[in-house]
C-alpha cells in the first residue's frame, strides 16, 4: 500500500531512495539521502485517517444525520481535514521508490509482485465473496467490480499502486535524468490532468475507470512525493505545510458543504470537492506531507522520553498498518450490521469516533492472528 516495503520501516532495511544524481538534483551534484525517520509516523497517521473517513462517511452522506445539522457539518469538516490520507500513501511510495537504484526491472517486478500482487488477488476474491454473502452481489456484478478496479470501497488503492509499480523503473529514469524544474512541470501537469479528468466525470455519461487505468491520475502524486522528499526541511516548509493543510481542508469542507446545500443532498459536486484529485485535497495533501515529515523528523531527533515513546509506538504500529488497511472495512461493516450507528444527533459524531477506535484495535488483532498463520503473512 505505501510502498517500498510497508512491512518494514526503510531505516531498518534497504534504503529505497539513493543519493540524488547531478541532473536529478538540478545539477547540484550528489548529496546525502534524506532521512526516512518520519515515514512510520506518516503511515500510521494516514492509516488512522482512512479508518476515520470510513467511520464518518455515513454521517457526511446523510445516512445517519440530517443535512445542515451540527453533526453533519462537524462530520463534513472532519472528513475534509483527513482527505490527504490516500494521496499521502502515494507520495510516500514515490518518495521511497523513485530514487536511483542498481536494480533491474525484472528484479523489481518480482519483489513487488510478492508485496502487492498476492494481496491484490487474495483480497479482491475475499471481498467479492464476502459481498456476495453479505449483500447478495451477483457473479456478474462481482466481475464488473473487479474489472473496474474497485472490488471493495478501499481496494482500488491496490490497483493504483500496482499500476504505479509497473511504470516505476521508467519513472526512476525520469527522476534521475530530468532537472527538478522539469519534474515540477511534469508533476503539475499530471495533477492538473488528473483533476480535470475527475471534473469531467461530473458530466452525465462521461467517465468510468477500469482496473488497468486506475493508477493514471495518481502519477502526479507519485512523482510529487519524490520531489517533496528531496526538498528542504525546517521551519519554512513546516509553515507552508500548515498553511496548505488548513486552507485546503477548510476549502474542502466549505466547498463540499455549500454544494450539498445547493443541491439539497450530497451529490456529485460535493463528491468532486472531496475527491483525492480536487484542488482543495491536492493542497491539503502537500501540506500533510510537509507537516508530518517535519513532525516525524523532530520526534526522531528529540531526546525527550515522550518523543521516544511516540516514535516507538509509530514504528510498532506501522508494521501491521497495511493489513489494517485491508481488513478494516470488513470489521467496520460487520459492526455496523450488528449495531448500526449507536447514537443520533450530536452524539453520532462521538459514536463514529468510537467506532474508529474499536475498528483499529480489532483490525490490529485480526492482522496479528493472520501474521501468525503459516504462509498467510504474505497477504497482510
Amino acid at each position: 500500500m505505501y510502498v517500498d516495503d510497508i512491512r518494514t520501516a526503510p531505516d531498518r532495511g534497504e534504503t529505497a531512495a539513493g543519493p540524488d544524481t547531478a541532473a536529478g538534483a538540478g545539477g547540484a551534484g550528489p548529496r546525502p539521502t534524506p532521512s526516512t525517520a518520519w515515514i512510520d509516523l506518516a503511515r500510521v497517521a494516514a492509516m488512522a485517517a482512512v479508518v476515520l473517513i470510513h467511520a464518518y462517511s455515513p454521517l457526511v452522506t446523510e445516512v445517519y444525520t440530517g443535512q445542515g445539522s451540527t453533526s453533519w457539518w462537524t462530520s463534513t469538516a472532519l472528513d475534509a481535514a483527513l482527505r490527504w490520507c490516500v494521496p499521502l500513501f502515494v507520495m510516500i511510495s514515490g518518495a521511497l521508490l523513485l530514487g536511483p537504484r542498481d536494480e533491474a526491472a525484472p528484479d523489481f517486478y518480482r519483489k513487488r509482485w510478492a508485496r502487492i500482487g498476492v494481496p491484490l488477488v487474495v483480497w479482491t476474491v475475499a471481498y467479492l465473496a464476502w459481498d456476495m454473502w453479505r449483500t447478495g452481489l451477483t457473479l456478474s456484478g462481482a466481475v464488473e467490480q473487479a474489472a473496474s478496479g474497485e472490488p471493495g470501497i478501499h481496494l482500488y488503492f491496490l490497483y493504483v499502486i500496482a499500476g504505479l509499480y509497473v511504470f516505476t523503473p521508467f519513472l526512476r529514469t525520469l527522476a534521475g535524468a530530468a532537472s527538478r524544474s522539469a519534474l515540477w512541470w511534469f508533476t503539475g501537469a499530471a495533477l492538473a490532468f488528473g483533476a480535470a479528468d475527475q471534473a469531467l466525470g461530473l458530466i452525465d455519461g462521461v467517465g468510468g475507470t477500469t482496473a488497468v487505468a486506475r493508477f493514471l491520475p495518481y502519477v502526479g502524486y507519485y512523482v510529487l512525493g519524490w520531489l517533496l522528499f528531496h526538498g528542504p526541511t525546517g521551519t519554512r516548509p513546516l509553515r507552508l505545510g500548515l498553511t496548505l493543510l488548513v486552507t485546503g481542508s477548510a476549502a474542502g469542507a466549505v466547498g463540499a458543504g455549500a454544494l450539498a446545500e445547493l443541491a439539497g443532498e450530497w451529490g456529485a459536486g460535493a463528491d468532486y470537492v472531496f475527491d483525492f484529485l480536487s484542488p482543495a485535497v491536492i493542497a491539503a495533501s502537500i501540506g500533510a506531507f510537509l507537516v508530518l515529515r517535519e513532525a516525524g523528523l523532530r520526534l526522531a531527533s528529540s531526546d525527550r522520553w515522550a518523543a521516544a515513546l511516540v516514535s516507538r509506538t509509530a514504528r510498532w504500529a506501522a508494521a501491521p498498518s497495511f493489513g489494517v488497511y485491508l481488513v478494516h472495512v470488513m470489521v467496520l461493516f460487520t459492526l455496523r450490521d450488528l449495531f448500526g450507528m449507536p447514537a443520533e444527533g450530536p452524539w453520532s459524531v462521538v459514536a463514529a469516533a468510537g467506532y474508529a477506535v474499536v475498528v483499529i484495535a480489532a483490525s490490529l488483532a485480526v492482522v496479528e492472528m493472520i501474521r501468525r498463520i503459516p504462509f498467510a503473512r504474505a497477504v497482510v
